[in-house]
């Protein structure tokens, strides 16, 4: 069940819909405003041709890709064959995360953000430091 002021705030997009599908990079779900994901698509498209690598990544990163909608109780009706994917139990987490958000396993979740606490500040370095494309430092 989604927490009423999020599905307060997604209400303008309810009536198209969402996407969902197993992270490319973490063990968690992504759910996508079709809008989003739409555009998401296209950029994939713009980036990436017909070569083997690009088919593979293309294929790879929307394994598993559904469509949904939340009924009228405000339940995000997840297919089981998606939720086995990533080993979700009884709850979860839900993380915003740029233009969708992450539905994680609970457990799987806290284990992920404790795994990162002993290098946070490494971590924020590397992010702030890191070659920009295009080769611009930040």
């Amino acid at each position: 069940m989604l927490p009423v002021s999020l599905r307060n705030q997604m209400a303008p997009m309810l009536n198209d819909g969402f996407f969902i599908k197993k992270s490319y990079y973490d063990e968690c779900l992504e759910f996508y405003p079709t809008e989003v994901w739409k555009a998401e698509v296209k950029k994939l498209n713009e980036r990436l041709g017909d070569s083997r690598k690009d088919r593979d990544f293309k294929r790879k990163f929307t394994a598993g890709l559904r469509k949904v909608e939340i009924d009228a109780t405000g339940r995000l009706l997840i297919p089981k064959d998606i939720i086995g994917l990533v080993d979700i139990k009884k709850e979860v987490t839900l993380s915003p995360m740029d233009n969708h958000l992450e539905i994680w396993d609970k457990a799987t979740y806290n284990r992920e953000v404790d795994s990162t606490a002993d290098d946070r500040e490494q971590l924020a370095y590397d992010v702030k430091y890191a070659e920009k494309p295009g080769g611009n430092v930040s």
